[in-house]
Order: structure tokens, then C-alpha cells, then sequence
């Protein structure tokens, strides 16, 4: 019995990965294998209801894993001392946003802090959640299509799951990277070492009303000490990288003061470490022009994510920034049903 419950559990396909965005929602399965190839990638409309059901219908198998939209996730930094327990998290984040009320809730410790102030060491989290009923949603919008949803996810893990193989080479720990997750609608930014985030904050492109500007915090002593000197890597980018030249073009002055407060905020847990190249992903960094100038806006090389580039059959239907997050998913699931 043991036996064969094994072979066909190796006999079942991969999962659909279905990465919602705020026009289209790109459908991608990857064949098993140890090197990632095609099956099948398929973009709709996002109100093509009928186009998602034959979409889905199209894939090998039912089983799918959701991406939801940036718009629908909250991420916000938090400093907690070790004594404080989940409901203290909690009670802290909602006194940024009622919404953390309703939501399901990740935490990552980035760092250690207040180290050699004369203060009890703390921890500086990085929170995501997402409202229950709002992933609901989209759950019992793909089942009522016949798919079958095993799991929800949200694009900052998405896109920080490809970079293993889109961004990473051996040696690349010593790398600092902003990624830039562009949508129409709303963005993600994250700071990562090698491939540890450990800075994420959410753009939208359009504010809601009375929200208040964010600050970046003040300086502090940090617990991270760098491990003596090295040389920054000035080798030519890893596969699926596609770098920039730089731009005289002038980009919208919130956008870049927000950008610098995201540095801020890095280089005070983190002052030993300077931000490395932006690498552009989503939907909206086919406007190579923007990225372009935010990039020769901070000063720092630019690059475009394309994981055509790593997965065989993928240049025709699946290329391109936009696919990035779709393909991280495929990466970090694809034994999910095998």
C-alpha cells in the first residue's frame, strides 16, 4: 500500500499557480523534473470569468495556489522587546491599522536592536497579513471555475522565492538588492541580503484618504556587525537579469521621497551594508523608461527580472517582469503535489 500511495503521489501534477494582479491574472505550471521547464502559462483577463474557466480547464490537474494583489496585503515594520507575546504584536499593529484586526499574520525577525543603548534588546519584525475574508474570496472565485486551492500566498514571498534562481549566484550573500515589485495599482518594495529579506514596505500608487506619510526611523545601534571587510561583486549580473542604462527622466516626487525613505530605514538597522542594484518585477516595470530613471534616481545599476531566462519553453508565453511572481510560486510549490 505504502508503495503505491508513493507512486501516485509521484505520479501527480504540479500545482496551477495563479498570480492575481490588478488587470490580469497569469495562470503558470511547471513540468516536473530537476530543471524547471514550461508545461503551460496562460494569461486572462481579470474579469474574464469565462477565460478563467477554460484557463484552468487547459492545466493538468485542479489543484492551484493563489497569489493575491499587493493592493489587498498589509506589511508594516514593528520593534517589540522579547517578553512580548502574539496578542502585544497584534494590539501594535492595529494601532497602525484597524485592518490588522481581520488578518491572518506572518512575522520575520530582520534584526536585533538597541543593542549598547542602556535599553533591553529588541526585535524589529517585518508583519504581512491579509484580510481572511478578502483571500476568501478569490479562493471560492477559482473553485467556483472547478479549480481546487491548496494554499494562498502574496507576492512579496513570491517574488523573494524566485530569487534563488533569478537573482542569487554562489556568493551573492554579500549582495544587497532593492527589488521592486510594480503593479498598476499598488508596488512592493524589499530589501534583501542574498536572499534574506530584511525590509518590505508597500506602495500605493494611489494613497488612500488621511493616510499619513510614512517616516523612516531614527538611527540606532544594531546587533549586526559586519564580518570584516570584502569586495562588492562587480561581475556581469546573474541569468535573467537584464540591466539598465541610465535615464535623465524625471520620476513623480513622492514615489522617489518614499524610495529614499525605504533606504533610510535600511541603512539605519543596517549602516555597514549599501544597497547593491534594483532589480524591477511585476507588471508595470515593462516601462523601462521608469525603472530606468528611478534607478539613476537612487544611483544604484538597475535591472529587469525576466525568469524566461531559467525555465526551458518560456520565452514565447512567459516572459517578461511580469511572470516573475508566477514563477517564484512554481519554485517554491512545485513538490506540493508531487
Amino acid at each position: 500500500m505504502g508503495k503505491l500511495h508513493w507512486l501516485t503521489r509521484r505520479m501527480s501534477a504540479p500545482p496551477i499557480c495563479v498570480h492575481f494582479d490588478s488587470d490580469a491574472v497569469r495562470m503558470m505550471q511547471m513540468s516536473s523534473g530537476k530543471k524547471p521547464s514550461l508545461h503551460m502559462a496562460l494569461e486572462v483577463s481579470r474579469h474574464d470569468e469565462l477565460g478563467m474557466k477554460e484557463a484552468i480547464d487547459s492545466f493538468k490537474g485542479k489543484d492551484c495556489i493563489i497569489s493575491i494583489p499587493a493592493s489587498d496585503v498589509l506589511v508594516q515594520h514593528i520593534r517589540i522587546s522579547n517578553s512580548e507575546d502574539a496578542d502585544e504584536i497584534n494590539s501594535k499593529l492595529i494601532q497602525h491599522s484597524s485592518e490588522w484586526e481581520y488578518c491572518e499574520t506572518r512575522h520575520v525577525c530582520v534584526a536585533m536592536t538597541g543593542v549598547g543603548t542602556g535599553d533591553a534588546p529588541k526585535q524589529e519584525l517585518l508583519c504581512v497579513g491579509v484580510n481572511k475574508k478578502v483571500a476568501q474570496i478569490y479562493v471560492d472565485e477559482l473553485e467556483a471555475k472547478g479549480a481546487h486551492v491548496l494554499s494562498v500566498t502574496v507576492p512579496l514571498h513570491a517574488s523573494l522565492r524566485a530569487f534563488d534562481n533569478l537573482y542569487r549566484r554562489d556568493g551573492d550573500e554579500k549582495i544587497t538588492s532593492m527589488l521592486i515589485d510594480l503593479d498598476e495599482k499598488s508596488s512592493f518594495i524589499m530589501v534583501a541580503h542574498g536572499s534574506h529579506c530584511v525590509f518590505a514596505r508597500q506602495l500605493s500608487l494611489k494613497p488612500k484618504a488621511n493616510e499619513d506619510a510614512w517616516q523612516a526611523p531614527e538611527s540606532i545601534e544594531t546587533s549586526q556587525t559586519p564580518e570584516g571587510e570584502f569586495e562588492r561583486r562587480k561581475e556581469q549580473p546573474p541569468r535573467g537579469l537584464y540591466e539598465m542604462m541610465p535615464s535623465n527622466t524625471l520620476i513623480d516626487g513622492p514615489l522617489e521621497q518614499e524610495l529614499r525613505r525605504c533606504l533610510q530605514h535600511h541603512d539605519a538597522l543596517f549602516p555597514q551594508r549599501a544597497v547593491d542594484r534594483i532589480i524591477f518585477s511585476g507588471s508595470a516595470a515593462s516601462d523601462t523608461e521608469t525603472c530606468a530613471a528611478i534607478a539613476s534616481s537612487i544611483g544604484v545599476a538597475g535591472y529587469i527580472a525576466d525568469p524566461s531566462a531559467w525555465i526551458d519553453g518560456a520565452e514565447g508565453c512567459a516572459s517578461g517582469p511580469s511572470w516573475t511572481t508566477a514563477a517564484g510560486m512554481c519554485l517554491r510549490f512545485s513538490k506540493e503535489a508531487a
